[in-house]
């Protein structure tokens, strides 16, 4: 299944040195130019002014910079990093396709004693050498085990009698995770080993594509932590940690508007890591099931929504061809995917054995505990009835050529 973002300008670029992806959302109907980092300054002038205007009046302005409060606990901070930073490595990769040689460089974290890394699977995608450089410096070679391209997450291995003191970093629930919480990214911005940013956790919940810019479509990734600790080149697959130095999220992508990054990073959840560790030791590239179709959430469509005649629910907008989902008898929108258009013809998915299903995010959840080869219940309503389809999931595919219903 596939999720359109018709309507939000925005795009989501990984931060790995080796990858320069561009927008996968179409330019709206009649964009708005907005020099956002302007208007962020000027209100950040305006809002310093009156700080300092009422600490005048209040008797509290002093010369001596260092009485202003801290954001945070700096001795705490430097103390998470201490332990932190000698469980994160610089990933360097070499990528050969025939004559054609390309490097590139991530992060990752140790997560055992046995040496086993994780990162993002985009850091190591394609590599045909991997290499790490620990804390001191030391590179030592690498192999790839397992990896899932759909949770844009992969596991990697270094023989850890190579290593004399090998420090691992503790995976936390990220269901656990509160926004306006503490937030310490660690890993190797732009080849710079163990840089450190904190922030906050300033969003929870989020979904975002897992290979954005990908033709034919991207699949989610659901419960992403969004924080706005700074990310950047070299990021990727580094650990985001919380005040006790747990590890809640791999950081993985940020946000960018007219080509500019505008403070806003994602991290896949802990929880997502810890539930496929098992399949990620296991050398094969696991794959994630799939419905095929195109669709986008209904509270977020807002030209023409009257026409669905429902407020909440997934509505189908295309069907892939010869997919799970064409298989089974799931109709799309006959003129929706070309012209953006909405008939109301498209079926609206609201469950999935019982569960109810009203976002792309609730549909991934749901899948993620179902295998390619079984069987689902999708229940769906088309043109007023209700109605339940028989689907039998497929690996994922991206490849997906839609069809006209």
């Amino acid at each position: 299944m596939y999720r359109r973002h018709d309507r939000d300008p925005s795009a989501d670029t990984e931060p790995g040195n080796q990858i320069d992806q561009n927008s996968p959302h179409p330019t709206p109907a009649r964009p708005v130019k907005i020099d956002a980092p302007i208007i962020a300054l000027s209100i950040g002038a305006a809002l310093l002014a009156g700080f300092l205007i009422g600490w005048f009046a209040l008797g509290y302005y002093s010369n001596n910079v260092e009485e202003l409060p801290s954001l945070y606990d700096e001795n705490q901070v430097q103390h998470i990093f201490k332990n932190a930073s000698r469980a994160v490595v610089e990933i360097r990769t070499i990528v050969q396709s025939g004559r054609r040689v390309g490097e590139g460089s991530g992060s990752g974290f140790f997560i055992d004693n046995e040496g086993h890394i994780i990162t993002n699977n985009h850091v190591v995608d394609g590599a045909t050498t991997v290499n790490v450089r620990l804390y001191d410096g030391q590179v030592i070679p690498a192999q790839t085990l397992g990896s899932s391209p759909q949770d844009d997450l992969a596991l990697i291995k270094i023989d850890p009698s190579s290593v004399g003191d090998l420090t691992s970093l503790p995976l936390a629930e990220s269901k656990s995770v509160k926004v306006g919480q503490l937030a310490i990214a660690i890993g190797s911005p732009f080849f710079n080993l163990n840089s450190i940013s904190v922030g906050v956790v300033s969003g929870i919940g989020r979904s975002r594509p897992s290979n954005p810019g990908q033709r034919g479509g991207s699949r989610p990734i659901p419960n992403m932590v969004q924080t706005d600790a700074a990310l950047n080149p070299g990021n990727s697959g580094g650990p985001l940690l919380n005040s006790s130095g747990e590890v809640i999220g791999v950081n993985s992508s940020v946000q960018v508007q007219s080509g500019m990054q505008i403070g806003v990073g994602f991290a896949i959840p802990s929880d997502t890591v810890i539930n496929l560790l098992d399949e990620l030791k296991v050398p094969i590239v696991y794959q994630r099931p799939w419905i095929g179709f195109a669709g986008d959430d209904i509270e977020d469509i807002l030209l023409n929504r009257s026409r669905i005649g429902a407020e909440a629910g997934i509505y189908v907008r295309g069907v892939c061809s010869r997919s799970p989902a064409s298989l089974g008898g799931l109709r799309g929108d006959p003129v929706s995917l070309t012209t953006n258009l909405i008939t109301g013809r498209g079926d609206i998915i609201n469950g999935i054995d019982g569960n109810p299903v009203l976002t792309m995010s609730d549909l991934v959840l749901v899948l993620n505990d179902y295998e390619p080869g079984d069987s689902i219940s999708l229940a769906v309503v088309r043109n007023g009835q209700p109605k339940n389809l028989t689907i039998t999931l497929g690996p994922w595919r991206s490849d997906c050529m839609y069809i006209n219903q």
